[in-house]
């Protein structure tokens, strides 16, 4: 999960610290306009999560709907804002240790307060936690209590102000603090909620895989935020089937709806909202560290060799934009100049081939995952397009399950991959530092970018430290550690029974749950 606010100064954000804390307290008053109406929002979710444990929230809106994190995302503008935290500082100059001050006065469904404890527990327990997104928390170490009001939340090596807060806030569930029941023991997570947040689960009328049922959270300290008397989740993995709930208004909010299928939302009289930073598709390099893609030209011809535009608008409809950048509209370090850096271009592509000592082709063996590219429609289009430049792609297609299809990376030349786009720190540390989703054979990175980003990393003035993360996201362009093709927004369908609905979201999944009342979505009138 990046979200468009590096281009804002912390200190602008710190300054809003007073306001929202005081309008939060000031709906604290103990009623729930929602409550009272006796509505009930229904969502038909693309995904059924493992357990509720916030290392497996796999769709968010799982734990979203129980969960406040630490830091709150806007949903409408994408800043970085006060939550569960309401006001945060580095205390070294190395920018390792993060010390947030917590909200006082919340609790857990338990009764258990919020404290310096309670929180250094939930965020060391989740590093331990098995999960999809435990891996992806790094260069997250771990926490510490400084106080009964504060926790240290300590880096592995230096991160961005911006990385450290949108670590915080939810987006891989990290930043979702589980209390300290679920804390010290995380199998009490596994078919329950332990939150603060606006609604818990009812595990009386939840049946797992069927329907996942919340009702609300009498300890939550904003009541006002609460918008429904329940919020049912229904796990539909077949997106004809989520097509037509929403159609028929069986469901208020269909996730993942399908390029192809957005007229029919609309002439139902539904709605889409569109998130920017849905996801990324590109072919990653695995096969770094010797071979024909070891060479920084045969990697740069790929990417001239290749058709953002014929192949964006064919699969992922015209929402989709075509860009040869790694780091997507709105999320930390975008690099304007790099969208059309290797804009297509055959002629480049075979030139550069040649002076890697390619002039009679070469072969690639490609990865090809239904679980990324269904009907192995990229892959089929990227061998079209690079046998025009006498580059042979064997596609090895796939029909394994996501955990199995991580593991068998490591075989191949390359991978047609789709992944979150979420920034330069998100990209490095997550897909393409040692060990990395996309770098599962653990090539070095290249040493100029490491001291790019360490660079930005410690920089205190945000703006002089988005300047330079944009420095280090040109480098990484330069690389091609993955040939990018487009960024893909998630097309989110709503029923005009919803009302606050944005046309345009900032955040993995849209989050109707917000711990501001105005942010909230509520029953139209």
């Amino acid at each position: 999960m990046s979200v468009k606010t590096t281009r804002r100064r912390v200190a602008s954000l710190l300054a809003g610290v007073v306001a929202l804390a005081s309008g939060v307290s000031a709906c604290s008053s103990g009623s729930s306009a929602g409550a009272a109406n006796g509505e009930t929002l229904t969502i038909s979710v693309s995904g059924d999560p493992l357990n509720l444990d916030t290392a497996n929230c796999v769709p968010l809106v799982f734990c979203s709907v129980a969960y406040d994190p630490l830091i709150h995302i806007s949903p409408g503008t994408g800043e970085l804002q006060p939550g569960l935290a309401t006001s945060w500082e580095w205390v070294d100059k190395e920018h390792r240790t993060f010390r947030l001050t917590l909200r006082q006065g919340a609790k857990f469904g338990d009764g258990a307060p919020l404290n310096g404890e309670a929180a250094a527990a939930s965020l060391n327990s989740y590093l331990q936690a098995p999960g999809p997104f435990a891996s992806l928390s790094y260069p997250l170490k771990g926490a510490q209590a400084a106080g009964s009001d504060k926790v240290d939340v300590q880096f592995a090596e230096p991160v961005s102000t911006h990385y450290a807060l949108y670590l915080l806030a939810g987006q891989s569930g990290v930043g979702y603090v589980v209390g300290p029941k679920g804390a010290a023991d995380r199998k009490n997570l596994l078919a329950d909620t332990d939150g603060i947040g606006p609604y818990k689960l009812d595990p009386t009328q939840t049946v797992k895989s069927v329907k996942y049922v919340y009702v609300p959270n009498r300890q939550y300290p904003n009541q006002d935020a609460i918008k429904y008397e329940k919020v049912v989740l229904k796990p539909v993995m077949n997106p004809q089937t989520r097509l037509n709930s929403i159609r028929s208004g069986e469901v208020d909010w269909a996730l993942n709806i399908a390029p192809t299928d957005l007229s029919a939302v609309t002439q139902s009289g539904a709605s889409i909202a569109r998130g920017p930073l849905g996801s990324f598709a590109s072919m990653a390099l695995i096969k770094r560290a010797n071979g024909p893609l070891a060479d920084e030209r045969v990697r740069q011809a790929l990417a001239y060799a290749t058709p953002r535009q014929d192949i964006a608008t064919a699969i992922f409809g015209t929402d989709a934009v075509p860009t040869s950048s790694v780091v997507a509209d709105g999320a930390e370090g975008r690099n304007a100049g790099g969208v059309n850096q290797y804009a297509y271009n055959p002629e480049k592509a075979r030139q550069l081939l040649a002076e890697a000592g390619h002039a009679n082709g070469l072969k690639i063996q490609v990865f090809d995952p239904s679980f990324f590219d269904p009907g192995s429609a990229v892959g089929q289009a990227l061998k079209a397009a690079y046998a025009k430049v006498g580059v042979t792609l064997d596609l090895v297609p796939s029909d394994a399950s996501p955990g199995v299809v991580a593991q068998q990376m490591g075989k191949y030349d390359a991978v047609i991959m789709t992944n979150g786009a979420n920034g330069l720190s998100e990209a490095v540390f997550t897909m393409f530092r040692p060990m990395g989703l996309a770098n599962p054979l653990g090539v070095p990175l290249d040493p100029q970018l490491t001291d790019l980003m360490r660079a930005a990393a410690t920089t205190a003035d945000p703006q002089d430290q988005e300047a330079k993360i944009r420095i280090a996201t040109a480098r990484l362009d330069e690389l091609v550690y993955a040939v990018p093709i487009a960024s893909i927004p998630t097309l989110q369908a709503i029923s005009s029974k919803v009302a606050n609905v944005r046309e345009k979201f900032w955040t993995i999944e849209m989050n109707p749950f917000s711990p501001v009342a105005s942010e909230a979505w509520r029953p139209a009138k």
